[in-house]
Order: C-alpha cells, then structure tokens, then sequence
C-alpha cells in the first residue's frame, strides 16, 4: 500500500494513496469519512490508472487543523497536492461533501487540468429557497442538527451512528462495518465536525457544476432515495451529464461491481483511458 504525506501548510499534513500508473484518477471522501471508503475502486482501477485518493484535512489520517475549515480551503489543498505531483489531465471523483472539494477546486483553478468530473449523491446546493432545486433538507433541519446533535462529543458519536445505520447501505449494516467507517470520524473533534457540517449546508457551488457540465465530461451517481429530486434536476440544469441512481449513500462500496462498471465505461466512452502519463 502506497501511503503518503504532504504539508499543504506548516503544520498541516495530507494524508493520501497513491496507486498503479496511467491518467491520474482522485477520490475524495465526504464529510468525516476516510478514503478507506474507496477500498474497492482503489483495487479495481489501479490496474490501468494512477489513483490517488486523498484525505482532506482533519479526514482519515491527515492532520486536525482548528482552522480554515471550509470545503474552499478543502478545495485549494486539493490544487496544491496535484501541483505538488505534477498531475496533467485528472479525473476528479468526489462523494458526498467531497464533491464540494471537487467544484471549490473547478472555482479556483478551473478545469484546464481536468479530464472528467464524477460526484456521487451530492447537490452542488444543499439548501435552496427554490422548490426545484435537489436539496438535503431545510434551515430548520440544519438548525437542528447544529443546536443538538453537534453541541457535544456524546451527541455527534450519536449522530454518526444513527447515519450509519441508516443512510450508508441497503442492506443492514454490521458491527465490523460500522466500526470501520465511523471509526475516522469520531476521530474528529466535534466542533471541527460542526463547522464542516455547516459551511457544506451553506455552500453554493452551482456555478461550477454547471462550468464542469459546460467544459468536461461528467458522471452523477445518486442513491435511489434521492432520484426522484435528483435526476429531473440534473437533466434541467447540467445537461450532458450521465446520470445513475441505486443503492444508498454509499453506493459505491455495498455495489462497487455495478458502480466501477458504470464508471469504467464512462471513461472509455470518453477516451480517458488511452492516454498513459507515468509517474515522475
């Protein structure tokens, strides 16, 4: 396992993986979670990409930084690792809120580096006045969370194991899987985990959603619970992006055949994989 740091500022080091060689392919978790997440598509594409799966500050096994936490310093750390590897021509992959980290990096650098864009059951608006939008939810329900189930240690342990058992799988979750994937996030202080909660809900990125679907081939998954919303809402405002909607929140690993499937021929469809650009 190809494991890595670096310091993106003094003091604050990323954690990432780095596997396989080819057009380099990056996966970025969401909030609170690891890139253990990705397990099963750092296995299947290394074999014909260079993937490379980083964790954001205070993610997984980077370093807890009290500051700066918002998905736009998430999104300018991004900028600095893949400047840092001298990556030409990537394609970027983020699920939950690490599709904010994808368009906060499209508003600062643009996409003249990038190939493709992949989200995963992510809005580019988690909130919206608008009752066409594919939003999570309401203020109200972000008030909530933020006043009762992020005001202490306890209350979050309780929050990320409710969200766990009810949102991650089809399937009932079981004790070795809840215990690896909640594991990173209560790693995370909770008042570190409450700004990012808060600063994801009160983003706006669909400005550069619509730049990727104007620019670059793009991909969309979405859990079945959020396809009725989602996939007219997609189909209006960003066009020439496929869509694909099963599973639940973390699609990707409970159906990683049907998803890396899915995935692999969006990128040969695309020519993405012809181009072989060796690791410096």
């Amino acid at each position: 396992m190809a494991e890595h740091y670096f310091e993106v500022e003094p003091g604050i080091e990323l954690h990432y993986r780095d596997e396989g060689s080819g057009r380099p392919l990056i996966f970025i978790p969401g909030w609170t979670f690891s890139i253990d997440v990705f397990e099963k598509q750092i296995a299947y594409f290394s074999t014909r990409y260079r993937v490379i799966a980083v964790d954001p500050r205070n993610h997984g096994k980077s370093t807890i930084s009290v500051n700066r936490n918002t998905y736009d310093v998430q999104g300018a750390d991004l900028g600095k690792l893949i400047d840092h590897l001298d990556l030409k021509n990537v394609v970027l992959a983020g699920w939950s809120f690490g599709g904010l980290t994808l368009w906060s990096y499209v508003e600062q650098f643009g996409t003249q580096n990038i190939s493709a864009a992949v989200t995963i059951d992510v809005s580019p608006r988690t909130l919206s006045s608008d009752s066409d939008e594919w939003v999570a939810g309401t203020l109200e329900d972000l008030i909530a969370v933020h006043n009762h189930s992020l005001d202490s240690a306890e209350h979050y342990r309780q929050f990320i194991d409710s969200f766990a058992e009810n949102l991650l799988f089809d399937h009932a979750i079981t004790a070795e899987e809840k215990s690896r994937f909640t594991a990173p996030s209560l790693r995370i202080p909770h008042q570190i985990a409450d700004a990012l909660y808060v600063d994801g809900w009160l983003t706006d990125k669909k400005a550069a959603a619509k730049t990727i679907d104007e620019t670059v081939p793009s991909l969309t998954f979405t859990s079945s619970a959020r396809a009725d919303a989602a996939t007219p809402y997609i189909q209006k405002e960003f066009p020439n992006s496929d869509v694909h909607s099963f599973g639940n929140h973390l699609l990707f690993w409970e159906y990683a055949d049907r998803f890396n499937e899915i995935l692999d021929q969006f990128l040969n469809k695309h020519q993405l994989s012809d181009t072989v650009l060796q690791k410096s």
